[in-house]
Protein backbone atom coordinates (compact mmCIF):
# COMPACT_ATOMS: atom_id res chain seq x y z
CA UNK A 1 0.00 0.00 0.00
CA UNK A 2 1.47 2.95 -1.19
CA UNK A 3 1.36 6.99 0.38
CA UNK A 4 -1.56 8.25 -0.48
CA UNK A 5 -3.63 5.20 0.38
CA UNK A 6 -2.36 4.73 3.95
CA UNK A 7 -3.03 8.85 4.33
CA UNK A 8 -6.84 8.13 3.10
CA UNK A 9 -7.18 4.50 5.57
CA UNK A 10 -4.97 6.72 8.39
CA UNK A 11 -6.61 10.36 8.47
CA UNK A 12 -9.96 10.04 9.82
CA UNK A 13 -8.16 7.67 12.50
CA UNK A 14 -5.26 10.58 13.44
CA UNK A 15 -8.20 13.33 13.49
CA UNK A 16 -10.15 11.09 16.00
CA UNK A 17 -7.32 10.64 18.03
CA UNK A 18 -6.14 14.08 17.95
CA UNK A 19 -9.84 15.63 19.59
CA UNK A 20 -9.47 13.12 21.97
CA UNK A 21 -6.06 13.41 22.94
CA UNK A 22 -6.44 16.95 23.69
CA UNK A 23 -10.06 16.22 25.47
CA UNK A 24 -7.74 14.55 27.96
CA UNK A 25 -5.16 16.88 28.51
CA UNK A 26 -2.17 16.33 26.10
CA UNK A 27 -0.29 19.03 24.69
CA UNK A 28 3.20 17.50 23.46
CA UNK A 29 3.74 14.67 21.28
CA UNK A 30 7.08 12.70 21.11
CA UNK A 31 7.19 11.24 17.49
CA UNK A 32 9.86 8.21 16.98
CA UNK A 33 11.04 6.65 13.82
CA UNK A 34 13.01 3.35 14.02
CA UNK A 35 16.71 3.67 12.36
CA UNK A 36 18.32 0.80 10.81
CA UNK A 37 20.43 -0.20 13.90
CA UNK A 38 17.34 0.04 15.91
CA UNK A 39 17.11 2.82 17.90
CA UNK A 40 14.25 5.80 18.35
CA UNK A 41 15.29 8.89 17.12
CA UNK A 42 12.74 11.39 17.97
CA UNK A 43 11.08 15.02 17.42
CA UNK A 44 8.65 16.43 20.48
CA UNK A 45 6.36 18.84 19.25
CA UNK A 46 2.93 20.81 20.10
CA UNK A 47 0.43 18.15 19.59
CA UNK A 48 -0.78 18.00 16.23
CA UNK A 49 -1.27 14.22 14.45
CA UNK A 50 -0.95 15.17 10.75
CA UNK A 51 -2.95 13.75 8.29
CA UNK A 52 -1.07 14.79 5.05
CA UNK A 53 2.16 13.37 6.52
CA UNK A 54 5.45 13.60 8.05
CA UNK A 55 9.04 14.35 6.76
CA UNK A 56 11.28 12.25 7.96
CA UNK A 57 15.21 12.45 7.10
CA UNK A 58 16.25 9.68 5.03
CA UNK A 59 19.86 9.68 6.59
CA UNK A 60 18.11 7.89 9.75
CA UNK A 61 18.62 4.96 7.04
CA UNK A 62 22.12 4.89 6.79
CA UNK A 63 23.72 6.64 10.19
CA UNK A 64 26.47 4.75 11.91
CA UNK A 65 25.97 3.03 15.16
CA UNK A 66 27.51 5.03 17.90
CA UNK A 67 26.69 8.31 15.63
CA UNK A 68 30.08 9.04 15.28
CA UNK A 69 31.90 8.03 18.62
CA UNK A 70 34.58 7.26 18.81
CA UNK A 71 35.56 7.59 15.31
CA UNK A 72 33.75 10.82 13.76
CA UNK A 73 32.03 8.84 11.46
CA UNK A 74 28.41 9.55 11.07
CA UNK A 75 26.92 8.43 7.74
CA UNK A 76 27.53 5.15 5.76
CA UNK A 77 27.25 4.82 2.03
CA UNK A 78 23.99 3.94 0.99
CA UNK A 79 21.50 4.13 -1.46
CA UNK A 80 18.72 5.73 0.11
CA UNK A 81 20.65 8.92 1.40
CA UNK A 82 24.11 10.34 -0.50
CA UNK A 83 25.94 13.19 -2.01
CA UNK A 84 24.34 12.45 -5.20
CA UNK A 85 20.59 12.65 -4.16
CA UNK A 86 21.56 15.65 -1.41
CA UNK A 87 20.65 14.03 1.72
CA UNK A 88 16.92 14.36 1.20
CA UNK A 89 13.61 14.11 3.21
CA UNK A 90 11.51 11.25 2.54
CA UNK A 91 7.20 10.93 3.40
CA UNK A 92 6.12 9.55 6.72
CA UNK A 93 2.94 9.00 8.54
CA UNK A 94 2.26 8.31 12.25
CA UNK A 95 0.31 4.96 12.92
CA UNK A 96 -2.63 5.92 14.91
CA UNK A 97 -2.16 2.02 16.43
CA UNK A 98 0.98 3.49 18.53
CA UNK A 99 -0.74 6.58 19.83
CA UNK A 100 -0.53 6.33 23.26
CA UNK A 101 -0.57 9.29 26.48
CA UNK A 102 1.33 8.64 28.89
CA UNK A 103 -0.02 8.09 32.45
CA UNK A 104 3.46 9.30 34.16
CA UNK A 105 3.36 12.77 32.30
CA UNK A 106 -0.04 13.15 30.77
CA UNK A 107 0.52 16.41 28.98
CA UNK A 108 2.58 13.88 27.10
CA UNK A 109 1.83 11.88 23.90
CA UNK A 110 4.24 9.20 21.79
CA UNK A 111 3.42 7.93 18.25
CA UNK A 112 5.77 5.95 15.97
CA UNK A 113 6.12 6.47 12.09
CA UNK A 114 6.15 4.42 8.83
CA UNK A 115 8.25 5.64 5.96
CA UNK A 116 7.86 6.19 2.28
CA UNK A 117 9.98 7.11 -0.62
CA UNK A 118 9.23 10.05 -2.53
CA UNK A 119 7.12 8.41 -4.47
CA UNK A 120 5.11 7.32 -2.40
CA UNK A 121 6.12 3.72 -2.44
CA UNK A 122 7.27 2.21 1.24
CA UNK A 123 10.20 2.56 2.40
CA UNK A 124 12.38 -0.71 2.04
CA UNK A 125 15.28 0.43 4.45
CA UNK A 126 12.24 1.20 7.28
CA UNK A 127 12.40 -1.65 9.63
CA UNK A 128 8.80 -1.65 11.01
CA UNK A 129 7.87 -1.75 7.07
CA UNK A 130 10.00 -4.40 7.25
CA UNK A 131 8.25 -6.55 9.91
CA UNK A 132 4.65 -5.75 8.73
CA UNK A 133 5.40 -7.34 5.64
CA UNK A 134 6.94 -10.62 7.27
CA UNK A 135 3.95 -10.52 9.67
CA UNK A 136 1.52 -10.26 6.55
CA UNK A 137 2.83 -13.46 5.44
CA UNK A 138 2.10 -15.49 8.73
CA UNK A 139 -1.14 -14.04 8.32
CA UNK A 140 -1.78 -15.60 5.19
CA UNK A 141 -1.35 -18.68 6.43
CA UNK A 142 -3.56 -18.61 8.66
CA UNK A 143 -1.67 -18.04 12.31
CA UNK A 144 -1.18 -15.32 14.26
CA UNK A 145 2.43 -14.77 15.65
CA UNK A 146 2.84 -13.84 19.48
CA UNK A 147 6.25 -12.87 20.42
CA UNK A 148 7.77 -11.86 23.72
CA UNK A 149 11.06 -10.16 24.74
CA UNK A 150 13.27 -10.15 27.66
CA UNK A 151 16.04 -8.09 28.08
CA UNK A 152 19.09 -8.49 30.00
CA UNK A 153 20.70 -4.86 30.61
CA UNK A 154 22.89 -2.91 32.93
CA UNK A 155 22.08 0.35 35.37
CA UNK A 156 25.02 2.47 37.13
CA UNK A 157 25.24 5.95 38.60
CA UNK A 158 25.25 8.39 36.14
CA UNK A 159 28.50 10.57 36.52
CA UNK A 160 28.33 12.79 33.15
CA UNK A 161 32.21 13.81 33.22
CA UNK A 162 32.94 10.30 32.99
CA UNK A 163 30.64 9.94 30.26
CA UNK A 164 31.32 12.66 28.58
CA UNK A 165 35.09 11.61 28.38
CA UNK A 166 33.90 8.05 27.25
CA UNK A 167 34.97 6.66 30.90
CA UNK A 168 31.88 4.51 31.03
CA UNK A 169 33.88 1.33 32.44
CA UNK A 170 34.82 3.78 35.69
CA UNK A 171 31.02 4.23 36.23
CA UNK A 172 29.67 2.23 39.80
CA UNK A 173 26.92 -0.08 39.23
CA UNK A 174 23.87 0.02 40.76
CA UNK A 175 23.51 -1.94 44.00
CA UNK A 176 26.16 -3.63 46.20
CA UNK A 177 25.45 -7.78 45.16
CA UNK A 178 25.57 -9.54 42.18
CA UNK A 179 22.88 -12.15 43.49
CA UNK A 180 20.03 -13.04 40.90
CA UNK A 181 16.61 -12.59 42.32
CA UNK A 182 17.22 -10.40 44.89
CA UNK A 183 14.63 -7.52 46.70
CA UNK A 184 17.27 -5.71 48.61
CA UNK A 185 20.55 -5.30 46.07
CA UNK A 186 19.58 -1.57 46.87
CA UNK A 187 16.77 0.21 49.07
CA UNK A 188 15.28 1.96 46.30
CA UNK A 189 15.28 -1.33 44.00
CA UNK A 190 11.29 -2.15 44.94
CA UNK A 191 10.05 1.27 44.58
CA UNK A 192 12.01 1.68 40.97
CA UNK A 193 10.62 -1.45 39.39
CA UNK A 194 7.01 -0.89 41.35
CA UNK A 195 7.31 2.64 38.98
CA UNK A 196 8.66 0.91 35.82
CA UNK A 197 5.81 -1.50 35.54
CA UNK A 198 3.18 1.12 36.49
CA UNK A 199 4.64 3.10 33.87
CA UNK A 200 4.85 0.64 31.03
CA UNK A 201 0.64 -0.25 31.75
CA UNK A 202 -0.13 3.29 31.28
CA UNK A 203 1.02 2.83 27.40
CA UNK A 204 -0.20 -0.63 27.09
CA UNK A 205 2.55 -2.71 27.68
CA UNK A 206 2.85 -5.57 30.37
CA UNK A 207 5.62 -6.54 32.02
CA UNK A 208 6.11 -10.12 33.52
CA UNK A 209 8.81 -9.71 36.05
CA UNK A 210 11.52 -6.96 36.65
CA UNK A 211 14.33 -8.92 38.42
CA UNK A 212 18.29 -8.59 39.25
CA UNK A 213 20.49 -10.63 37.44
CA UNK A 214 23.70 -12.12 38.03
CA UNK A 215 26.51 -9.99 38.14
CA UNK A 216 26.85 -6.22 39.17
CA UNK A 217 24.71 -3.52 37.75
CA UNK A 218 22.71 -6.80 35.73
CA UNK A 219 18.79 -6.60 35.72
CA UNK A 220 16.26 -8.20 33.51
CA UNK A 221 12.47 -7.17 32.63
CA UNK A 222 10.55 -9.75 30.66
CA UNK A 223 7.67 -8.52 28.54
CA UNK A 224 4.09 -9.82 28.45
CA UNK A 225 2.91 -11.66 24.51
CA UNK A 226 2.25 -9.24 21.56
CA UNK A 227 1.76 -10.02 17.86
CA UNK A 228 4.67 -9.24 15.99
CA UNK A 229 4.90 -5.63 15.29
CA UNK A 230 3.20 -4.90 18.33
CA UNK A 231 5.92 -7.12 20.01
CA UNK A 232 8.84 -4.85 18.18
CA UNK A 233 7.02 -1.45 19.32
CA UNK A 234 6.42 -2.74 23.31
CA UNK A 235 10.26 -3.55 23.06
CA UNK A 236 11.58 -0.26 21.84
CA UNK A 237 9.39 1.85 24.08
CA UNK A 238 10.16 0.28 27.10
CA UNK A 239 13.98 0.04 26.88
CA UNK A 240 13.51 4.04 26.20
CA UNK A 241 11.32 4.58 28.87
CA UNK A 242 13.31 2.32 31.10
CA UNK A 243 16.66 4.53 29.97
CA UNK A 244 14.01 7.53 31.12
CA UNK A 245 13.42 6.22 34.57
CA UNK A 246 17.44 5.99 35.47
CA UNK A 247 18.20 9.20 33.86
CA UNK A 248 15.54 10.97 36.51
CA UNK A 249 17.01 8.77 39.27
CA UNK A 250 20.72 9.96 38.45
CA UNK A 251 21.34 6.53 36.94
CA UNK A 252 21.97 5.59 33.31
CA UNK A 253 21.14 2.05 31.61
CA UNK A 254 23.12 0.12 28.83
CA UNK A 255 21.93 -2.18 26.68
CA UNK A 256 25.57 -3.27 25.36
CA UNK A 257 25.96 -7.06 24.91
CA UNK A 258 28.82 -7.48 27.56
CA UNK A 259 30.15 -4.55 29.85
CA UNK A 260 32.03 -6.99 31.75
CA UNK A 261 35.16 -9.06 30.78
CA UNK A 262 34.39 -12.61 29.02
CA UNK A 263 34.18 -14.99 31.46
CA UNK A 264 33.04 -12.67 34.27
CA UNK A 265 29.48 -12.12 35.55
CA UNK A 266 26.78 -12.16 33.10
CA UNK A 267 26.09 -10.43 29.30
CA UNK A 268 23.06 -8.72 28.28
CA UNK A 269 21.05 -11.04 26.32
CA UNK A 270 17.22 -10.69 24.72
CA UNK A 271 15.95 -13.71 23.98
CA UNK A 272 12.52 -13.89 22.28
CA UNK A 273 9.63 -16.05 22.98
CA UNK A 274 7.92 -17.72 20.15
CA UNK A 275 4.23 -18.93 19.62
CA UNK A 276 1.99 -19.76 17.11
CA UNK A 277 -2.28 -19.25 17.59
CA UNK A 278 -5.04 -20.10 15.35
CA UNK A 279 -8.74 -19.73 16.12
CA UNK A 280 -7.56 -18.00 19.78
CA UNK A 281 -6.00 -21.59 20.68
CA UNK A 282 -2.34 -22.66 21.25
CA UNK A 283 -1.02 -24.36 17.61
CA UNK A 284 2.38 -25.53 19.22
CA UNK A 285 1.69 -28.10 21.71
CA UNK A 286 1.25 -31.70 21.66
CA UNK A 287 1.52 -32.58 25.10
CA UNK A 288 4.92 -32.54 27.65
CA UNK A 289 7.95 -32.62 25.29
CA UNK A 290 6.09 -33.26 22.34
CA UNK A 291 5.31 -30.59 19.42
CA UNK A 292 2.46 -30.22 16.64
CA UNK A 293 3.39 -30.42 12.93
CA UNK A 294 3.34 -26.76 12.13
CA UNK A 295 5.54 -26.17 15.28
CA UNK A 296 7.78 -28.61 14.05
CA UNK A 297 7.92 -27.26 10.59
CA UNK A 298 8.58 -23.59 11.69
CA UNK A 299 11.12 -24.67 13.87
CA UNK A 300 12.80 -26.13 11.16
CA UNK A 301 12.39 -23.11 8.91
CA UNK A 302 13.78 -21.09 11.76
CA UNK A 303 17.16 -23.66 12.25
CA UNK A 304 17.78 -23.81 8.74
CA UNK A 305 18.27 -20.66 8.29
CA UNK A 306 19.80 -19.09 11.50
CA UNK A 307 23.50 -19.12 10.00
CA UNK A 308 22.18 -16.54 7.00
CA UNK A 309 20.07 -14.50 9.69
CA UNK A 310 22.51 -14.71 12.51
CA UNK A 311 24.18 -10.99 11.44
CA UNK A 312 20.18 -9.83 12.85
CA UNK A 313 21.04 -11.86 16.35
CA UNK A 314 24.10 -10.57 16.98
CA UNK A 315 24.32 -7.07 15.28
CA UNK A 316 27.81 -5.33 16.57
CA UNK A 317 31.51 -5.87 17.61
CA UNK A 318 30.43 -6.25 21.10
CA UNK A 319 27.52 -8.79 20.00
CA UNK A 320 30.51 -11.49 19.66
CA UNK A 321 31.71 -10.89 23.37
CA UNK A 322 28.67 -12.86 24.67
CA UNK A 323 29.59 -16.02 22.31
CA UNK A 324 29.55 -18.78 25.44
CA UNK A 325 27.90 -21.97 25.28
CA UNK A 326 29.11 -22.64 28.93
CA UNK A 327 27.01 -19.31 30.19
CA UNK A 328 24.26 -19.81 27.78
CA UNK A 329 24.60 -18.02 25.07
CA UNK A 330 24.80 -20.45 22.17
CA UNK A 331 27.36 -21.57 19.58
CA UNK A 332 25.26 -23.98 17.38
CA UNK A 333 22.73 -24.43 15.28
CA UNK A 334 20.07 -26.91 17.50
CA UNK A 335 17.27 -27.37 19.82
CA UNK A 336 16.02 -29.19 22.91
CA UNK A 337 13.54 -29.40 25.36
CA UNK A 338 14.18 -26.94 28.08
CA UNK A 339 17.86 -27.04 27.06
CA UNK A 340 19.41 -23.63 27.51
CA UNK A 341 22.60 -24.23 26.10
CA UNK A 342 21.03 -24.13 22.61
CA UNK A 343 19.93 -21.64 20.70
CA UNK A 344 16.51 -22.67 20.65
CA UNK A 345 15.12 -24.19 24.07
CA UNK A 346 11.56 -25.67 23.75
CA UNK A 347 8.91 -25.44 26.56
CA UNK A 348 6.19 -27.84 26.38
CA UNK A 349 5.12 -27.37 30.53
CA UNK A 350 3.35 -26.30 32.27
CA UNK A 351 0.33 -26.56 30.17
CA UNK A 352 -0.47 -25.90 26.37
CA UNK A 353 -1.23 -22.19 26.69
CA UNK A 354 2.76 -21.87 27.50
CA UNK A 355 4.38 -24.42 24.67
CA UNK A 356 6.61 -21.81 22.95
CA UNK A 357 10.12 -20.93 21.40
CA UNK A 358 12.77 -19.74 23.28
CA UNK A 359 15.21 -17.74 20.96
CA UNK A 360 18.61 -17.24 22.66
CA UNK A 361 20.86 -15.97 20.69
CA UNK A 362 19.64 -12.41 20.35
CA UNK A 363 21.49 -9.78 22.52
CA UNK A 364 20.15 -6.94 23.52
CA UNK A 365 21.15 -5.03 20.88
CA UNK A 366 19.01 -5.83 18.09
CA UNK A 367 16.89 -4.27 16.49
CA UNK A 368 14.03 -5.76 17.34
CA UNK A 369 12.24 -5.52 14.41
CA UNK A 370 14.76 -7.43 12.45
CA UNK A 371 15.49 -9.92 14.33
CA UNK A 372 11.56 -10.82 15.11
CA UNK A 373 10.95 -10.53 11.09
CA UNK A 374 13.95 -13.07 10.97
CA UNK A 375 12.77 -15.89 12.90
CA UNK A 376 9.25 -15.49 11.48
CA UNK A 377 10.02 -15.13 7.97
CA UNK A 378 12.23 -18.20 8.47
CA UNK A 379 9.87 -20.30 10.34
CA UNK A 380 7.19 -19.34 7.54
CA UNK A 381 9.61 -21.17 5.10
CA UNK A 382 9.50 -24.15 7.44
CA UNK A 383 5.66 -24.21 7.12
CA UNK A 384 5.48 -23.09 3.44
CA UNK A 385 8.07 -25.78 2.19
CA UNK A 386 6.86 -28.18 4.81
CA UNK A 387 10.59 -29.02 6.23
CA UNK A 388 11.38 -32.13 8.23
CA UNK A 389 12.98 -31.03 12.20
CA UNK A 390 16.16 -32.73 13.01
CA UNK A 391 16.14 -34.66 16.31
CA UNK A 392 16.40 -32.45 19.78
CA UNK A 393 19.23 -32.12 21.40
CA UNK A 394 19.79 -34.63 24.59
CA UNK A 395 23.38 -34.42 25.48
CA UNK A 396 26.32 -31.97 25.49
CA UNK A 397 26.32 -29.44 22.47
CA UNK A 398 30.34 -29.66 23.54
CA UNK A 399 30.94 -32.93 22.03
CA UNK A 400 28.65 -32.85 18.75
CA UNK A 401 29.26 -32.02 15.46
CA UNK A 402 26.48 -29.27 15.13
CA UNK A 403 26.39 -26.20 12.76
CA UNK A 404 28.49 -23.10 14.15
CA UNK A 405 27.30 -19.74 14.09
CA UNK A 406 29.01 -17.52 13.21
CA UNK A 407 31.93 -16.26 15.48
CA UNK A 408 32.64 -12.95 14.09
CA UNK A 409 30.80 -9.77 13.17
CA UNK A 410 32.30 -9.73 9.56
CA UNK A 411 30.95 -13.88 9.45
CA UNK A 412 27.57 -13.01 9.54
CA UNK A 413 27.75 -9.88 7.42
CA UNK A 414 29.12 -12.02 4.44
CA UNK A 415 26.43 -14.96 4.78
CA UNK A 416 23.48 -12.30 5.36
CA UNK A 417 24.83 -10.38 2.67
CA UNK A 418 24.96 -12.89 0.08
CA UNK A 419 21.91 -14.53 0.97
CA UNK A 420 18.93 -15.01 -1.33
CA UNK A 421 16.30 -15.95 1.16
CA UNK A 422 17.05 -13.07 3.21
CA UNK A 423 16.72 -10.62 -0.42
CA UNK A 424 13.07 -12.69 -1.12
CA UNK A 425 12.28 -12.32 3.02
CA UNK A 426 13.07 -8.42 3.74
CA UNK A 427 13.77 -7.06 0.03
CA UNK A 428 17.23 -6.90 -1.83
CA UNK A 429 17.33 -3.00 -1.04
CA UNK A 430 16.83 -3.60 2.80
CA UNK A 431 19.71 -6.79 2.39
CA UNK A 432 22.46 -4.56 1.16
CA UNK A 433 21.23 -1.73 2.85
CA UNK A 434 21.57 -3.46 6.39
CA UNK A 435 24.53 -5.44 4.83
CA UNK A 436 26.50 -2.23 4.32
CA UNK A 437 25.28 -0.38 7.93
CA UNK A 438 27.19 -3.34 9.39
CA UNK A 439 30.23 -3.39 7.18
CA UNK A 440 30.57 0.46 8.38
CA UNK A 441 30.13 -0.93 11.96
CA UNK A 442 33.16 -3.29 11.64
CA UNK A 443 35.29 -0.62 9.90
CA UNK A 444 34.84 1.87 12.54
CA UNK A 445 36.15 -0.83 15.09
CA UNK A 446 39.49 -1.45 13.24
CA UNK A 447 40.23 1.99 12.16
CA UNK A 448 40.04 2.50 16.32
CA UNK A 449 42.24 -0.78 16.44
CA UNK A 450 44.83 0.90 14.05
CA UNK A 451 45.31 3.96 15.72
CA UNK A 452 45.89 2.65 19.40
CA UNK A 453 48.19 0.38 20.98
CA UNK A 454 46.21 -2.08 22.99
CA UNK A 455 47.24 -2.58 26.90
CA UNK A 456 48.62 -6.53 25.50
CA UNK A 457 51.29 -4.41 23.67
CA UNK A 458 52.59 -2.15 26.12
CA UNK A 459 52.74 -4.73 28.68
CA UNK A 460 54.18 -7.36 26.83
CA UNK A 461 56.43 -5.83 24.32
CA UNK A 462 57.67 -2.58 26.39
CA UNK A 463 60.53 -3.85 28.43
CA UNK A 464 61.32 -6.70 26.50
Amino acid sequence: MGFEEKIAEYAPKLEALQGKLAADGVEFIAIHTVDTSGAFRSKIAPLKLSTSGEAINAILYCVTHGDGQPMGDVAFASACANDENGFPNIKGIIDPATVVQHGWKPKFASAMTRAFMLDGSPCPYDPRSVLAKVEERIDALGYEARFALEYEFGIFHADHDLMRAGRYRELKPWGHSLVNYDLVRTGDYQDFAAEFVTRMKSIGIGVASLVTEYGFGMYEYALTPKTPLEAADAAMRAKLHLRELCAERGLVATFMTRFQPPGKESACGAHHHVSLWRDGKPAFPAGPNRLAPVAEKFLAGMLNRMQETHLLFRPTVNSYRRFDRGAWSPEDVAWGFENRTAPIRVITTPGDAACRFEHRAPGADVNPYLSIAAMLAAGCEGIEKGLALEAPVTSDLAGLDKPKLPRTLSASIDAFARSEFCADAFGEAFRDNYAESRRAEQAAFEAWQAAHITDFEWQRYFVN
